[in-house]
């Protein structure tokens, strides 16, 4: 070989090794900001319980991690742009049970399939719901309400932020058993619709106590009772429906986070365990606490399990009650 064929051939071959390892290094994951996609308005337990981890899973990735939030459809319009996004890692859910399980069933405008087009990457929180009422509202007891709304169907007024979500489900479970009858008016999100309680535009809401806890500690607001099946242990007075003696099948609510189908696995090689040290973190479990969700960690396949079970019970729910999408 003629020396300046040498010289090309070597630096061809460097010029080779520095691009391939450039690609490499690229390539790596993650190697830029993450946006944590939010799908409820800033204020509610959804955008809080979000921002009670996102600081640290940032700490855990190396990259920024980025809230945005991206209300719209009852959480539908965020589910669904996550689902048609880049599958590159960059883009992951913090999600719950109505966008991912509730509408697909009950609403035409989810067009996805929670369980094919998006990949459980952990379960965060659980969520207890309160039916509360103003301190000054005449109803010192659950049964004074229900007494009231019996003799006066359809007067009251109710929300619980986002329709159809847990909150919302478990009053409307409730109103049947009660037979009873409360309207709902729809907000974008629980911290939206709590000013129209506080301000005397609503007699009652269904929330979480993330939303109305700290008014019910600062003698704003009153709990009447749990629709999930357990207290809460930061309220230990306020009762459960199943103490008061109605039978009640409860849609528990949850927060769980998301990266849509088509994520290669060496990304998720990363974002699972990832995932995993932060919702085990013991401060984050505290912040979960100061915001009125209940830290409990489930990995992917435990978390679609339970998800594959609520499906279920949403799906005996949207038939009793003629709510299965056409």
């Amino acid at each position: 070989m003629k020396p300046y064929r040498f010289v090309f051939a070597v630096v061809c071959g460097l010029a080779l090794f520095v691009v391939a390892g450039g690609v490499q290094a690229q390539e790596k994951y993650p190697s830029r900001s993450i946006e944590l996609v939010v799908v409820v308005a800033p204020g509610g337990s959804g955008d809080l319980s979000c921002r009670s981890y996102s600081e640290e899973l940032a700490r855990v990735l190396k990259v920024p991690v980025t809230v945005v939030n991206r209300p719209g459809g009852s959480g539908v319009q965020g589910t669904a742009y996550v689902v048609r996004a880049k599958k590159d890692g960059y883009t992951i859910l913090h999600d719950n049970e109505s966008p991912t399980i509730t509408l697909p069933i009950i609403s035409k405008e989810a067009t996805y399939d929670t369980l094919k087009d998006l990949i459980p990457l952990g379960h965060f929180a659980s969520i207890h719901n309160v039916i509360a009422v103003r301190s000054d509202s005449p109803f010192k007891t659950l049964e004074e309400l229900v007494e009231y709304a019996r003799k006066n169907p359809g007067k009251l007024r109710s929300s619980s932020g986002g329709l159809w979500n847990a909150s919302h489900v478990d009053l409307e479970i409730f109103c049947a058993n009660a037979n009873i009858k409360i309207v709902t008016i729809p907000f974008a999100s629980s911290g939206e619709a709590l000013p129209n309680l506080l301000g005397g535009h609503l007699d009652l809401m269904s929330s979480t106590t993330s939303t109305v806890g700290p008014h019910i500690k600062a003698g704003k607001l009153r709990g009447l009772a749990y629709t999930t099946k357990t207290r809460d242990p930061n309220y230990p007075d306020i009762p459960t429906l199943t103490e008061l003696g109605y039978t009640h099948e409860s849609y528990a609510g949850w927060f769980g986070v998301f990266a849509p189908a088509g994520v290669p696995q060496e990304v998720l090689n990363v974002l699972i365990p990832a995932v995993e040290k932060t919702f085990k973190n013991p401060e984050v479990v505290q912040r979960a606490a100061k915001v009125g969700v209940t830290a409990r960690y489930m990995g992917p396949e435990e978390f679609r399990k339970y998800m594959e079970s609520q499906r279920a019970i949403m799906e005996k729910i949207a038939r009793d009650n003629n709510l299965i999408k056409k």
